[in-house]
């Protein structure tokens, strides 16, 4: 566990450094939400098919606080913010915001009331984070299609480009990636313990 804290630790001062001193605004919004849910999603996922280790370490992890981990989404906030600023796309600022936001908020419901005592999930659980994954997929679509004009979704002058610039180019490199991540890993726990019930 404290290896894993290590690593997000690092991940999160190095993504900061980078976004604060400018070095994600030389790629395109789609560029950094295209990369950042696929490294994020296929790293997981070959860590969780080649490693016994890292199975075992995901068996040992709390789904209630694994839920919890999703109240970074209030981060969400900063681009109903910016839509209102006219510094982001509404097409793509407003349903992101209002997803992550939603998601953020019913976090705590989910944690309290669809997680039993002994930490197994109750029905909707996975739904809940399956619906999390698929708010996530919407918001990096919307994200590629508004960073050009080549959809012709927006103008030139309003895209989502802005998403490379500090504080929310800390979206697509480390608070996306983690609440996905986050979501991966809460469902892949909860399917264990069902398995691990079914067996019995």
């Amino acid at each position: 566990m404290r290896i894993a804290a290590g690593l997000v630790l690092a991940s999160f001062l190095l993504a900061f450094s980078l976004s604060i001193t400018g070095w994600f605004e030389r790629f395109s919004a789609a560029t950094l939400f295209g990369m950042g849910g696929f490294l994020s999603a296929s790293g997981f996922l070959i860590l969780h098919w080649l490693s016994e280790k890292f199975r075992i370490f995901v068996r040992a992890r709390s789904i209630r606080r694994l839920t919890l981990g999703q109240t970074l989404r209030f981060f969400g906030l900063l681009a109903l913010v910016k839509a209102y600023q006219h510094v982001l796309p509404a097409l793509f600022a407003v349903p992101t915001g209002l997803i992550d936001v939603a998601f953020a908020g019913t976090s705590f419901f989910v944690a309290a009331r669809l997680v039993r005592a002994d930490g197994t999930a109750r029905p909707g659980f996975i739904a809940w984070h399956f619906l999390g994954l698929l708010g996530l997929a919407v918001s990096v679509v919307l994200a590629i299609l508004t960073s050009s004009t080549r959809f012709g979704l927006v103008t030139a002058d309003h895209t989502s480009q802005p998403m490379t610039w500090f504080p929310m180019s800390l979206v697509p490199v480390f608070i996306g990636p983690m609440v996905l991540i986050f979501h991966l890993l809460a469902i892949a726990v909860a399917l264990e313990h069902r398995k691990v019930d079914g067996s019995r």
